[in-house]
């Protein structure tokens, strides 16, 4: 059975992608908390609604019914302006803050895990029940 055609796998595959990226550039933050000059750089990704709708394909039955446009899923890296003080040689990192983000981003990772994997579990007993 193929996983990836049914929308809550890829709505979780799309997770896992954005969590990804979150997780490299909170490590290339904390990798550049001595550096002078450097700014923390963040990932923002679209909502979950909106995610979950460019997986389901939308169709209208009716010409006065109105259609949804497809959003744009794709997440993007940025820095934003430091709500903290600079250093002395104007780092903008925060250790703490990264570290307490790198840990979110864990526990959501693992959240994803463990729903993707109850989705197949649930998938592989309902097809073991029919073929049986």
């Amino acid at each position: 059975m193929d996983f990836k055609n049914l929308s809550v796998f890829s709505v979780a595959n799309q997770n896992i992608q954005y969590l990804s990226a979150k997780q490299k550039i909170i490590a290339e933050n904390i990798a550049n908390v001595n550096t002078p000059g450097y700014l923390a750089r963040q990932v923002e990704k679209q909502d979950f609604d909106s995610s979950l709708f460019s997986t389901i394909t939308l169709q209208t039955t009716n010409p006065k019914h109105i259609g949804l446009k497809t959003p744009d899923t794709s997440y993007r890296v940025y820095t934003p302006n430091p709500a903290a003080a600079l250093t002395i040689d104007g780092n903008g990192v925060i250790l703490e803050d990264q570290m307490n983000k790198a840990s979110t981003v864990s526990s959501e990772y693992k959240n994803t895990i463990t729903i993707f994997n109850k989705y197949k579990s649930l998938l592989q007993t309902a097809n073991t029940k029919i073929n049986a």
